[in-house]
């Protein structure tokens, strides 16, 4: 009899358990497979829904189109390369990218918004009358102008640039060159997959690694005056080189520039000065900095409905010698960003030490017209304070005034930081060039980086000039 109990309960155990374990299956399966199967592209399903949806258009920030589908149903892009790495593509041979994968479910109108009436006549039309469904569109932060003139102004050039208004963190331009032209996408794949060199699927602005050269000096004077006591009276006697050990710190041709404080140093890009402050304060302090800038953190692009990585910028290396903390306080040694992370430590002395979330989606539109969703700016951090960020922005209009950045003077008040960052042997220094305008009520912040594009901002300097006067005098 007992036998039998004991047979009875485990029996009884068992299919409690193939029970526990099919719910266990069917919660997991719902909160993180469903969707996935349910929006596969290999999906037979989800291939008739595409085919059987007026897909929605991209637009800029002023409803340019920038991605619509034709009558014959295909996907159409007004400006091909300049936009490749920001619209992205759309096939049936090699997928989605860009825009057009984050908000495939948008343009599809899959999305439910609070507020959404069904619509019955919609359906009526077409379950009975065969018409197709529209998909909902996209309107972005981007000044298709000023993206366009961007990619233009590269020519020949490789690099990226980052545009954004420091005061909301709306993407304005977000280039990258070279780029794919979406709607050549079929026919040219391979030969873009076989660009080794010229790597036209990859968003340099948010996913590539460049040493920042002198344009990190703003994040080694951000520290200096925050936690160096004596900084205001600080004079450095500079001749050109610095000797570390057994390695040299050289300024450019070895430039002898005396006796300078820390803002005249600023203004002239002293190499000498800045790996000086550099080693008084050492490899922890520096790190702590650049971190406030977001380095070492992982940052997106985001909003409700898509999270786009920014690669994270680094201040982090093995070898913390005195040569290795002098020379990455000028941005060269193992530190490594990207356009992005850049504009965005650019938008802190902008804005009054605060940087923005960074983000594109400026709404979405229903076919009719109607605004679904609408961004609305918040704060990411606070960098740095408020006198610190208006004591470098003084520096930095300083140096368009007297120093290193005299060539993007004009009538608009433009605060900047050149930058020179060596690379491989042989070969040209990468260009770069932060700034913002006008200086004292800013509007844009412009990051371009050109690499080899020469000492001392060279190519990089010219387009982002050309950026800010286009969008800041229409």
């Amino acid at each position: 009899m007992k036998d039998r109990e004991d047979k009875i309960k485990k029996v009884i155990v068992f299919f409690v358990m193939c029970f526990l374990s099919i719910i266990t299956y069917l919660i997991y399966f719902n909160l993180f497979t469903a969707d996935k199967i349910k929006y596969d592209s290999s999906n037979q399903r989800v291939i008739e829904e595409e085919k059987n949806t007026i897909r929605g258009m991209i637009l800029d920030r002023y409803g340019e189109i920038l991605a619509q589908t034709d009558k014959k149903g295909d996907r159409k892009y007004t400006y091909g390369s300049s936009f490749g790495n920001i619209t992205g593509y759309i096939s049936n041979k090699y997928g989605k990218s860009g825009v057009e994968a984050y908000y495939n479910n948008i343009l599809l109108g899959r999305e439910q918004f609070l507020g959404d009436i069904v619509d019955v006549f919609g359906i009526l039309r077409q379950s009975v009358l065969g018409q197709k469904k529209i998909g909902d569109s996209v309107v972005l932060t981007i000044d298709s102008k000023l993206q366009n003139r961007i990619y233009n102004s590269f020519g020949d050039d490789k690099g990226a640039a980052v545009c954004i208004n420091p005061k909301t963190g709306e993407i304005l331009a977000m280039v990258s060159k070279p780029s794919v032209n979406p709607n050549k996408i079929d026919e040219n794949f391979n030969e873009y997959s076989n660009d080794k060199e010229g790597k036209p699927f990859l968003n340099r602005a948010l996913q590539e690694y460049y040493p920042p050269g002198s344009v990190f000096k703003i994040v080694t004077a951000a520290a200096a005056l925050e936690n160096i006591e004596e900084i205001d009276s600080y004079v450095n006697s500079c001749d050109g080189v610095l000797k570390v050990g057994d390695k040299s710190i050289k300024d450019y041709k070895e430039e002898k520039h005396g006796r300078v404080n820390l803002k005249n140093a600023f203004k002239v890009s002293c190499n000498n000065t800045f790996a000086k402050i550099g080693l008084k304060l050492g490899y922890d302090t520096l790190k702590n900095e650049a971190e406030k800038f977001l380095f070492n953190r992982e940052i997106y692009i985001k909003d409700p409905y898509a999270k786009i990585k920014i690669k994270q910028a680094l201040y982090d290396f093995k070898e913390r010698d005195e040569y290795s903390v002098g020379i990455s306080a000028i941005g060269q040694h193992e530190v490594k960003a990207n356009p992005m992370t850049m504009a965005l430590m650019t938008c802190a002395i902008a804005n009054e030490g605060k940087i923005m979330q960074p983000y594109i989606l400026d709404a979405i539109v229903s076919y009719k017209g109607n605004i679904k969703y609408k961004t609305k700016p918040e704060k990411l951090v606070d960098a740095i304070d408020l006198k610190t960020a208006e004591t470098i922005k003084n520096y930095m209009i300083l140096t368009v005034k007297e120093g290193t950045a005299k060539r993007a003077r004009n009538s608009i008040q433009i605060a900047a930081k050149t930058g020179t960052a060596e690379n491989a042997i042989g070969k040209e220094p990468h260009s770069w060039f932060v700034a913002f305008a006008p200086a004292n009520n800013p509007q844009i912040v412009v990051v371009v980086v050109v690499e080899n594009g020469g000492a001392g901002s060279g190519r990089a300097l010219d387009i982002a000039k050309d950026a800010i006067l286009n969008y800041l005098n229409r």
